[in-house]
């Protein structure tokens, strides 16, 4: 059983995140005894990625070619997804009408099925790409970004969703967003006190990737400052300022951010109101260490 799909742009960490999504879940189901939840399960998980399939980036260029690697994607899947087989296809998944196929398939097979996006802009895309060995051609990248069609956890065949940030922490056993997925898979539905993409709208994955933007624009004001020596009171927006006294690490005030993003999945705060919200978390978090 179940079918974990990987979604996002081109170059956003999703190949990271499914392989490290894989090994958590062999260590969970070679811990499991037997009669426990989950005790059916093959114990080995199968994932499938461009790179295994042998799909070349150029494929994605031509809407033959992408037409081909579809069926290949989609035959691996149909041709290893059981009952008590996890399949993870890594795959942009960004046509909804191939979401959908997947959808259809997993529900004939009678298996579960979620999709975990990882939300990131085509700008730090590109700066990933940038550092890659096999790198995006960026025009190619670019294109890939337009035609994107955003999973909607409204829709029966993007649910359940679970919306991660590329610099959410790494999966484990204890992580939220693994939870999440194992109840998604086992239990065939995210329990109700934490299904947070289900019981809001449709804008929820918008609203997420607005908080990762705008959060980390505030970043990028506050490092390029640092970086020209400009100290003391900065402008975030026409009525947000934020006091630097020090000269901060990205990797301080990222993990400050990646704590307020965790604690506002959970409710959806005002666009308007997520920078100076964010600037006075972050004021009380660095005056605190």
């Amino acid at each position: 059983m179940p079918l974990i799909i990987f979604c996002g742009l081109p170059s956003c960490g999703k190949s990271t995140r499914a392989n490290q999504l894989k090994s958590v879940l062999e260590t969970k189901l070679a811990s499991i005894n037997p009669g426990d939840v989950g005790s059916y399960l093959n114990k080995n998980v199968i994932l499938h990625s461009d790179e295994s399939l042998g799909i070349t980036k150029e494929q994605y260029r031509e809407s033959l070619t992408e037409k081909s690697l579809r069926g290949l994607q989609m035959s691996s899947v149909k041709r290893d997804l059981s009952k008590n087989q996890i399949v993870i296809l890594d795959s942009p998944a960004y046509i909804k009408g191939f979401r959908y196929q997947l959808h259809c398939e997993a529900k004939n097979l009678g298996t579960s099925i979620c999709i975990i996006y990882v939300l990131s802009s085509q700008e730090i895309c590109l700066k990933f790409n940038s550092t890659r060995t096999d790198k995006w051609d960026e025009e190619l990248l670019g294109q890939l970004c337009m035609r994107f069609e955003e999973p909607d956890a409204g829709s029966r065949w993007d649910s359940p969703l679970i919306p991660i940030t590329y610099d959410d922490e790494n999966f484990s056993l204890e992580d939220e967003s693994f939870n999440k997925a194992w109840d998604a898979l086992i239990n065939s539905k995210l329990k109700k006190s934490s299904t947070v993409t289900l019981l809001k709208p449709a804008t929820q994955t918008n609203y997420l990737s607005e908080l990762d933007k705008l959060t980390q624009g505030v970043l990028n004001k506050i490092n390029e400052s640092i970086n020209l020596g400009i100290f003391g009171r900065i402008k975030i927006q026409d009525d947000t300022f934020f006091e630097i006294n020090d000269r901060y690490s990205m990797a301080k005030l990222q993990r400050i951010r990646r704590s307020f993003i965790n604690l506002n999945k959970v409710r959806s705060l005002d666009i308007h109101r997520i920078e100076p919200l964010f600037a006075e978390y972050l004021t009380t978090n660095l005056n605190r260490e």
